[in-house]
């Protein structure tokens, strides 16, 4: 059994006066526990020195670490030999420079973090589209989110990076310009190369105050409501100004399986209505339609209530190219079927889409991140959601079944493709980075910048 007592009291004499180091009592928490390390050691680093410390005392004594931020990332691929969690939550700084318009951020700060500091300087930036998940976590996979049709990819407005590599060394300043196959790397797969614990991103002017924000609830649809919920989506066309967030859930005080539609858009009420018309449509009689104009730090509230952190959610995600009728009943009822498990009622399945044509204007060759995804018309994730682990088992077959079914019939069974935030632990990396090639040359990437195989939380890839 390892020595918290030894190994924390020499650990602490390498790092900076207000840096803390806790036991197996005080991990913290992520957002999922199926996967989640199970640490002998938490770290809550000072400075990116202590970061580059802390890596470096892990790898003389032989132990493995892992970097979290906001946690939400389920894909942590050996979660059971991870001894030392280094939680970047205290390296939550953001600085923005308002005359070059960047904002210069720590590792461990979280999408509603950077959305206050920028809202308040009536700035705008590339981000996610939940509050508590890691900037980074989201950023370096590609970074999808409200701004996604104006500004494309989280990684197309990332102009460089600090990390600590797997020895332990801290790099400052990476960029396309100083290390361009690296930067080709690390936009799309960065967590496989290091700790990243400062980034610089773009920033934009805000246009306009307050957007509009639309909440429409099915309660208890039939199929012949859900096939037209799903039609008005699939005949909507997406400008540069919307997004969109769709999901089955089991909402409260009912607890009746409900299509919940979550419809965004950058500009007025009238304006919203009329690119929303067919979903907005009054023939197809939700239970409940409530919209508001949101000031800009306020993007991503209504999404709050699905970024809980705790219990077990071993999710699965494709990207789509339709939402053929046929397949989602069947996931409908599989879902719905699901949720009978006793503890399991909060499960859900979620739909996004966001305009995709300004993301396809990068190169397909300047990053990992292929073009083959950058234009799929939808991400969709299956989320188990329970406490017990004795449900694992069946949570891990309901997740795949409804992986393969978006697989067979709602894009091209030959050429499956996957957001790498939201993939399994067993989807093939042809599936995230698009093809082998790609997949080739990120291993010859990988083996140069860790021939070891240290960072192989997220992506054994070598």
């Amino acid at each position: 059994m390892k020595n918290f007592e030894i190994y924390s009291n020499e650990l602490k004499q390498r790092l900076s006066e207000g840096a803390k180091v806790v036991g197996k009592d005080e991990k913290v928490i992520r957002y999922d526990e199926f996967s989640a390390p199970n640490p002998f050691m938490t770290v809550f680093p000072r400075s990116e020195n202590d970061v580059a410390e802390t890596v470096k005392y892990c790898r003389e004594k032989g132990l493995k670490c892992f970097a979290q931020s906001g946690g939400h990332n389920w894909r942590v691929r050996n979660h059971k030999i991870i001894d030392v969690v280094i939680c970047m939550r205290t390296l939550n700084n953001v600085s923005i420079d308002e005359n070059a318009q960047t904002v210069t951020l720590g590792g461990g700060t979280i999408i509603g973090e950077l959305v206050e500091a920028v809202a308040a300087k009536k700035l705008e930036v590339a981000t996610g589209v939940c509050n508590t998940v890691g900037v980074l976590g989201t950023l370096l996979h590609g970074g999808t989110g409200r701004y996604t049709g104006k500004y494309g990819l989280g990684i197309d407005n990332l102009f460089s990076i600090n990390f600590v590599d797997a020895t332990g060394k801290l790099h400052q300043n990476v960029n396309k310009t100083t290390d361009p196959e690296l930067w080709w790397a690390i936009c799309g797969a960065g967590a496989s190369f290091g700790i990243v614990t400062t980034a610089t991103i773009k920033a934009y002017p805000q246009l306009i105050d307050l957007s509009w924000s639309c909440t429409i609830i099915f309660s208890d649809p039939d199929a012949s409501k859900i096939e037209k919920i799903l039609e008005a989506v699939e005949k909507t066309n997406m400008d540069q100004n919307m997004s969109l967030l769709c999901s089955f859930a089991c909402l409260p005080p009912t607890g009746l399986p409900s299509l919940l539609v979550n419809a965004w858009y950058y500009g007025s009420e009238t304006e919203a209505e009329k690119a929303w018309e067919r979903l907005l449509d009054p023939s197809l009689k939700p239970s409940v339609r409530t919209s508001a104009m949101l000031p800009s730090n306020k993007l991503n509230e209504a999404n709050d209530p699905i970024c809980i952190m705790g219990g077990r959610k071993p999710a699965l995600g494709m990207g789509i190219e339709r939402l053929e009728s046929t397949a989602f009943l069947e996931v409908w009822d599989l879902w719905t079927e699901f949720t009978k498990n006793q503890g399991a009622e909060g499960s859900a399945i979620l739909i996004e889409r966001f305009p995709k044509e300004k993301t396809l204007t990068v190169s397909d060759d300047a990053t990992v991140f292929p073009h083959s995804h950058r234009g799929i018309t939808y991400e969709v994730v299956c989320f188990p959601i329970y406490k017990d682990e004795t449900l694992d088992s069946k949570a891990q077959a309901f997740a795949n079944s409804i992986r393969d079914i978006w697989v067979q019939k709602c894009g091209d069974p030959e050429q499956p493709r996957c957001y790498g935030a939201c993939a399994g632990f067993n989807e093939p990396l042809e599936n995230i980075f698009g093809s082998k090639d790609r997949v080739d040359k990120l291993i010859r990437i990988k083996k140069k910048w860790d021939p070891e195989n240290y960072w192989s939380a997220l992506f054994d890839i070598v």
